[in-house]
């Protein structure tokens, strides 16, 4: 007797092949816990208050975070690499961890998710990254935000081109519309980096803490201090 191409002439016990997961990580859960906004991750009860209300959702269905939870809280890790490639489109509106009756911060969840894809080198950095590594660069230095700076920090890490026409067109309204004074100020500040007063003790306090915190979350995840697997 042949039952799709398996024989199980007399051995009833042959078409019963033995399911074996190759892409279980037992420590899934716990990696996505150490990382910044993933601390509640087992609070989740699976309701789907978070999907129901996701912004992206109603645009894409296939952005689930109630899906993506299940999966990290089980281990499931090849599952959840399926859809490495928007997990990121998380816009943080918001309205999932105002949903969650359970306080998950299914928006925190999220960002620590693609952080992990990002740490463990199954993707490359989004541009909402480099914004925010631009930014925190900025804040972390001079203490202030300097804009212009920032936007060309931010085009030259994802090689876009600074001249773009919907920058184009705001800084012709803004030199419309400013006044003068203020204009010169913005210019002078782009030439001279604004940095707040004192800032020098409070810069190398936040360095080493965000030194020591990217040290926890490489050992959280397994990897050294190269971001390599230990």
């Amino acid at each position: 007797m042949n039952l799709e191409g398996v024989d199980v002439s007399g051995h009833w016990s042959t078409f019963i092949e033995s399911r074996v997961i190759t892409d279980y990580n037992e420590r899934l859960e716990e990696e996505i816990a150490a990382l910044a906004g993933g601390e509640n991750i087992h609070r989740c009860w699976q309701c789907g208050s978070c999907t129901n209300s996701c912004t992206v959702n109603a645009i894409n269905p296939e952005f689930n975070p109630r899906f993506w939870i299940y999966l990290i809280r089980l281990g499931l890790e090849g599952e959840l690499l399926r859809d490495k490639d928007i997990v990121w489109q998380c816009v943080s509106c918001n309205k999932c961890t105002y949903a969650c009756p359970r306080d998950v911060n299914p928006e925190g969840v999220m960002k620590a998710t693609a952080h992990w894809l990002e740490l463990k080198g199954h993707t490359a950095k989004t541009p909402s990254m480099h914004f925010d590594e631009v930014f925190s660069d900025q804040v972390f230095s001079r203490g202030k935000i300097e804009e212009s700076r920032l936007m060309r920090g931010f085009f030259a890490r994802t090689k876009q081109p600074l001249l773009q026409d919907w920058l184009v067109v705001l800084v012709k309204g803004l030199v419309r519309r400013l006044p003068l004074t203020l204009l010169a100020k913005l210019g002078l500040a782009a030439l001279f980096r604004p940095r707040t007063r004192g800032w020098g003790r409070a810069s190398a306090a936040i360095a080493e803490y965000v030194t020591e915190r990217k040290s926890e979350e490489r050992a959280a995840l397994g990897l050294d201090d190269k971001g390599a697997a230990r």
